[in-house]
């Protein structure tokens, strides 16, 4: 066997992913062979998917070329007998970038005037994103920052002179440029690329200003990223399975989970979101550690893959599922000192499903996961390892018998160390109220368990709460000292009634319940300061509610205004410009897969991907649940269905309801086979936000359902579909009336949180007033 040649390869570059070109390119065969090798061998590596591109890890692709050496007749120059393709590969890689994780540009901080350049460059959104998303335009932002700072040699042919010319052309090759460096640098790091597709939906005025962009992100550093990734999730509105995790608590749980922890050399998040958590955690461990993190979604772990490099830290990051406890063929578990994670609330199905091992404290209920992620989790941790999960509040007292038993065996299992209740409204897009649970492995049968009520510990910040550095430091003080000075009857309370340890003897005797406030006051808190901050706070979220539907309302009052005007048309012409036509002259009509091809194929595997069914539209969006899924290589037998950005989705059988837009988050979904996808023909021809509004008008919806088949359940035909009349203005006047119906519809949004809003503080307020908690001034 030839003498390998130790490259970077060899070093930490082996997790980079590589096209079936470039396999072919390295190991000097022709692009067919490596087809053949697949088509041919069952044991050759199977392949990442990223979209409608699929790549292969480098150190895959590098094993099985190990074992199989180049033919006596094709050996190339002074390669010698014996010589494996793999041996090939390594000499071909390319040898001219900077390691994942090395080369931070030592400016690195923000500058003098760094405030001022992030508003100037929010306020240029408008002028560079056109009639694309407020997130691709943050995207943009987000990219430019993670070249910046982790990418110093990209970032420097960014700025090589441009050309001369200003034109459209000049802005989208730009856009292509930084879309393309980072979509390279996130594949030499095992990232599946993508980035590139969302920043040509941009469309700059001019060349100038988005090089005025590029100039302006050059004095921000790497704290900007967090920021601008929280615009990102407020643009987005992400749900629960995919909003980031609140700074303080980020650093709580770094703190606590780092702490007394045995030498650490592998930190890991089954569900790494936007990295938040990895980097707080890999920063208070320090040292040379081994980090790693999953994530179902491909755009979110983009952004963990960026938000990682960009603070130094050389992370493994995969695509993984909602459901890592799943068996997934070949791919051996994950082993950690520390585990970190916020995995989604109240979601999911176990039942039926093959788990690794069985479940040692009881079967999780059927429809939510909260105890399968609190199990599992356990289970992953090396000997002496700690884990932080944040879980939902109710975990930790719901009535649900399995859950109780759970809880139960888990907590005379010690595997339980620690349950600390925080303030409700931490997270700028939920108020669901959350604890940290501190899990152990191995656990002391019988060992007391802290509880640590900090729900009172809160400070306002905007339409959220956050947790100021002072309470921070008397949660972890609380743990540590228990941690450190427990008595040996395991009796502790703190001095200021913030924590106490208790047997599970008295925590069986309570339902197993581990609610803090169950243990620490004979009453749940309800006095009148408590009482008067709740009220307070329902009453200035009402207020600020109003204030953003007023804002809105003046917004549509001003786009609108230009309607008194008219036309001078009647409502049976259209004006000079517009056309009429049908839908199936602008757009392909793509139905489902048949009914027959899903029926026994619908499980929830390993790389899975997620289907979207009639009932996810809603209001013009898909709120499909991610735990429905067919597996991947299903779905990529049938690319034609699925779904991009920009695609429209009808229902075509079943209940009629208004279409939903694509969005980024569900880029290469399945649609069900009640389903219609809507694509344009030419993308130039029509905005889609346009085409969404004219679908859902009344008239458009009696259309179809006065075509719709009535025997049994009422089903169109694509033909029939196809005939729907379709009325199209220029693009100009598209965009201004997109831009109107969303005003509208935002608009429409703020006034039901407004009545919400107005319900709950009726709600605090009446039960306050009632209970005597809260008092009226004497009239």
């Amino acid at each position: 066997m030839a003498q390998r040649r130790e490259t970077r390869a060899e070093t930490g570059d082996t997790r980079r992913l590589i096209t079936r070109t470039e396999i072919a390119e390295w190991a000097k065969v022709a692009r067919p062979a490596v087809t053949n090798w697949e088509r041919r061998y069952a044991d050759f590596p199977r392949p990442v998917s990223a979209g409608e591109a699929e790549y292969f890890w480098l150190q895959s692709v590098l094993a099985w070329l190990d074992a199989r050496r180049v033919p006596a007749n094709r050996l190339i120059g002074d390669e010698p007998p014996g010589t494996t393709y793999g041996d090939r590969v390594r000499r071909g890689l390319p040898d001219n970038q900077p390691p994942p994780g090395a080369g931070n540009s030592p400016e690195d901080s923000p500058g003098e005037g760094y405030t001022r350049r992030l508003h100037e460059l929010l306020a240029m959104a408008d002028a560079i994103r056109g009639s694309a998303a407020m997130a691709d335009y943050l995207a943009l932002l987000l990219t430019l920052n993670f070249l910046r700072v982790a990418e110093p040699e990209r970032w420097t042919k960014l700025n090589e002179p441009p050309v001369r010319a200003d034109g459209a052309k000049q802005a989208k090759d730009l856009l292509r440029s930084i879309g393309h460096a980072a979509d390279e640098a996130l594949r030499r790091r095992g990232v599946p690329p993508g980035l590139q597709n969302s920043l040509v939906r941009l469309t700059p005025r001019t060349v100038q200003e988005l090089r005025r962009v590029v100039d302006l992100s050059a004095g921000l550093g790497r704290e900007t990223y967090e920021r601008l990734l929280g615009r990102y999730e407020e643009q987005v509105a992400l749900r629960s399975g995919e909003f980031f995790t609140p700074p303080a608590l980020t650093r709580l749980m770094a703190d606590l989970v780092v702490s007394g922890t045995a030498k650490i050399r592998r930190i890991h998040d089954p569900y790494a979101r936007g990295g938040e958590l990895l980097v707080a955690t890999a920063a208070a461990a320090g040292g040379n550690t081994d980090v790693r993190g999953e994530s179902p979604r491909l755009d979110t772990l983009r952004y963990a893959a960026m938000n990682l490099a960009l603070h130094g830290a050389d992370a493994i990051l995969e695509v993984g599922t909602a459901t890592p406890w799943e068996a997934r063929g070949n791919r051996p578990p994950v082993r950690a000192d520390v585990i970190v994670t916020n995995p989604p609330f109240n979601t999911g199905s176990t039942t039926g499903k093959r788990t690794r091992t069985a479940w040692p404290y009881g079967a999780p209920p059927a429809g939510n996961d909260n105890f399968a992620w609190l199990q599992h989790i356990p289970q992953s941790l090396e000997s002496g390892g700690r884990a932080a999960v944040i879980m939902p509040q109710s975990a930790g007292t719901s009535a649900n018998q399995a859950e109780r038993d759970i809880r139960r065996n888990m907590v005379d299992a010690g595997v339980v160390e620690c349950v600390i209740a925080l303030p409700g409204r931490l997270f700028a897009t939920t108020d669901v109220p959350v604890s940290v649970w501190l899990l152990r492995r191995p656990g002391t049968p019988g060992a007391p368990v802290l509880l640590i009520d900090a729900r009172e510990r809160a400070a306002r910040s905007r339409d959220h709460r956050t947790l100021p550095p002072e309470d921070l430091n008397a949660i972890v003080t609380t743990y540590r000292r228990w941690r450190d000075g427990q008595a040996p009857d395991g009796g502790y309370e703190a001095g200021d009634g913030l924590g106490v340890a208790v047997r599970p003897d008295e925590i069986h005797a309570r339902d197993s319940s581990l609610n803090p406030a169950d243990y620490l006051a004979d009453e749940p808190p309800n006095d009148a300061a408590k009482g008067l901050g709740s009220v307070a706070d329902a009453f200035g979220l009402l207020a600020r509610t109003q204030i953003q539907a007023n804002e809105a309302g003046r917004a549509v009052v001003t786009n609108a205004a230009a309607l008194a005007r008219g036309t001078g048309g009647s409502f049976a012409s259209v004006p000079v410009g517009w056309t009429r036509t049908t839908l199936a002259e602008v757009c392909e009509i793509q139905a489902g897969p048949s009914y027959s091809r899903l029926r026994d194929e619908r499980r929830v595997p390993d790389g899975a991907i997620p289907m979207v069914r009639p009932r996810h539209l809603r209001e013009g969006h898909i709120t499909a649940s991610s735990q429905e899924r067919i597996p991947a290589e299903f779905a990529a037998s049938y690319e034609r269905y699925l779904l991009q950005p920009g695609d429209i989705v009808c229902i075509r059988s079943g209940v009629l309801v208004p279409p939903a837009l694509v969005r980024d988050e569900h880029h290469g979904w399945l649609p069900h086979h009640n389903l219609f996808r809507l694509r344009a023909h030419r993308p130039e021809a029509f905005d889609p936000r346009y085409l969404l509004g004219l679908l859902s008008q009344p008239d458009a919806l009696d259309w179809v359902y006065d075509r719709s088949a009535t025997a049994g359940a009422r089903s169109i035909s694509t033909r029939s579909f196809g005939e729907l009349p379709v009325t199209l203005p220029p693009m100009a006047v598209q965009r201004r009336v997109a831009t109107l119906l969303h005003d509208l519809d935002l608009q429409i949004s703020l006034h039901r949180r407004l009545v919400t809003a107005a319900t709950d503080a009726r709600a605090l307020l009446t039960e306050g007033l009632m209970s005597g908690a809260l008092a009226l001034d004497p009239a």
